[in-house]
């Protein structure tokens, strides 16, 4: 398997390959974007908003500091901006994904020698 890729053209860092594979096991789960409910009488009651939700939570674990350095200056760079623009997401498998970056924040974590935790959430673009 090859490693995985984030681009963007015009981005500083692109392409950014990530410095190990995803930290298994992998998670990718799809999230149906429906509301469920209970009716008065005990009928069930779904109204279907739209497309599910793709994710990745992408774990990398005990990277350098000059890696961690560089996934957050890909996400900083203007062309990507933290969620607000979308960027290319190849995996392992070689498979492009058009994504966005979905954390809340920025918290990758210093460990034991001097190495980092980086677990990153991605979002799936619905086009």
């Amino acid at each position: 398997m090859a490693l995985a890729i984030f681009t963007k053209a015009g981005n500083a860092e692109s392409p950014l390959t990530l410095p190990k594979g995803r930290f298994l096991p992998n998670s990718d789960p799809y999230t149906p974007n429906q509301l469920r409910g209970i009716a008065g009488g005990g009928q069930v009651k779904i109204a279907d908003l739209g497309d599910a939700e793709h994710m990745w939570e992408c774990r990398f674990l005990r990277i350098s500091k000059t890696d961690r350095t560089a996934i957050i200056d890909f996400l900083q760079d203007t062309t990507v901006n933290y969620a607000e623009n979308t960027f290319t997401f190849t995996d392992e498998d070689a498979v492009a994904h058009t994504v966005r970056w979905w954390d809340k924040k920025v918290d990758y974590p210093h460990i034991k020698g001097n190495l980092y935790n980086v677990i990153i959430t991605l979002r799936e673009e619905i086009t």
